[in-house]
């Protein structure tokens, strides 16, 4: 039995061991909870050099679900996600091997997206059991991969425990990974036996300090099981003359575990500094997977489109690593009457091997993005200069969104 049925399974186990008065007093609190329906339209268009065809794809989700009220600490929560592609399906969506077109992540799909039970116990701790999102820091090692139509989700109990002051202390047992591809791609969910331990401590004024600790064992890809410590840094900063400086600094070792065959050990430094001005930042940074040209520092469950640039050309690290060079700068007002928010951003990477030096390629990403009556609109353009690595690409995406 999986962990979502599982859940459905202490739910009922808790409504038939109640008194009739607790029963009737749990029925009306799990009712009288709060729905949600969220639409995303996506149209992304994809020019790679390497193959024959341009894609156009058209997708829509919605998202739909149930949270209930709280009984004694005990809340539960479901939600399901469809995708369907509109009109002609002139895109990979990771289920077509051999397609002449690039691939386009999102696949037509309808699933149980998140099955989960929640308990706020004493001592400030929190237990939830079943399919969940899970979201470590900036999602660099675990995330939900928010921007694709299809979330990663996790079959998993998670502990949190925040009982001593400005301190937090997590871990997540991960059975299953619910990814971004679909039930039916070859890339598709993966069992493992992951554990995930964080302790974040902010305590100190001048900021955040989080050591960390991922062990996967994954089934279906032993190249990617992996044992991952580290530490992050987030400076709260100071002022300087009206800018804001603040910055991130970030260390971790991996290392060969479970069913990876052989062994290996691989580095990652990030360091990340910024300038804020009212609505303008500037941010610059520096971060580098290593490779010994057999091996990589992988992250296999972080939201990929959130690092090494929108092209998505390095979501599987090269043997020799890659050193990403970055900038990027971003404007956001919320007093721009009718809109709710305006934001615009862009920047660039200069990416090359970890392991040699030897260049990559170049990208570079402009964007905007709208908030009218609840209603979100962007559009995002990346281009990729192949130079050693991949091959040139041209990517456009306009997404509107509305939750109610």
């Amino acid at each position: 039995m999986n962990l979502p049925c599982r859940t459905g399974a202490a739910v009922l186990v808790l409504l038939y061991s109640t008194t009739p008065g607790q029963a009737g007093e749990f029925t009306d609190t799990m009712l009288h909870g709060g729905a949600w329906l969220d639409l995303r339209y996506r149209a992304e268009l994809v020019d790679q050099e390497n193959l024959p065809r341009n894609a156009s794809a058209h997708t829509l989700r919605s998202r739909a679900g149930y949270t209930t009220g709280v009984y004694r600490g005990l809340s539960a929560l479901a939600e399901f996600e469809h995708i369907v592609h509109l009109g002609a399906e002139r895109f990979n969506n990771g289920n077509e091997p051999g397609s002449p077109y690039p691939l386009v992540t999102d696949p037509d799909t309808a699933e149980l997206n998140q099955a989960a039970l929640r308990y706020d116990a004493p001592l400030q701790t929190t237990v939830i059991l079943g399919r969940q999102r899970i979201l470590h820091d900036n999602e660099r090692f675990i995330g939900d991969v928010g921007f694709r139509q299809n979330m990663q989700t996790f079959d998993a109990v998670s502990l949190i425990n925040r009982t001593v002051p400005k301190t937090e202390l997590r871990y997540e047992y991960i059975s299953r990974a619910n990814r971004i591809f679909g039930r039916e791609s070859a890339f598709g969910d993966w069992e493992m036996d992951g554990h995930a331990l964080s302790a974040a401590w902010q305590g100190w004024r001048a900021g955040k300090l989080t050591g960390y600790g991922y062990l996967f064992d994954i089934d279906e890809r032993q190249d990617l099981s992996s044992q991952t410590y580290g530490a992050r840094w987030d400076a709260r900063g100071f002022d300087m003359q009206g800018w804001r400086f603040k910055y991130i600094a970030e260390v971790a070792w991996q290392t060969d575990y479970g069913n990876h065959r052989g062994e290996y050990d691989a580095g990652y430094y990030l360091l990340q500094p910024s300038l804020s001005h009212g609505p303008l930042s500037v941010t610059a940074g520096y971060e580098v997977l290593g490779g010994d040209g057999s091996n990589a520092f992988t992250t296999p469950l972080a939201t990929l489109h959130k690092f090494q640039g929108f092209a998505d050309i390095f979501n599987a690290t090269p043997a020799r690593g890659v050193r990403d060079a970055m900038a990027d700068i971003n404007y956001q007002r919320t007093d721009i009457r009718p809109f709710d928010v305006l934001r615009l951003w862009g920047g660039a990477h200069h990416f090359s091997a970890a392991d040699g030096g030897d260049t990559y390629g170049q990208e570079y990403y402009a964007a905007g993005a709208l908030t009218f009556h609840g209603v979100y609109s962007e559009i995002k353009a990346a281009v990729y200069a192949a130079d050693g690595f991949g091959a040139d690409t041209q990517k456009v995406w306009f997404t509107l969104a509305k939750g109610f």
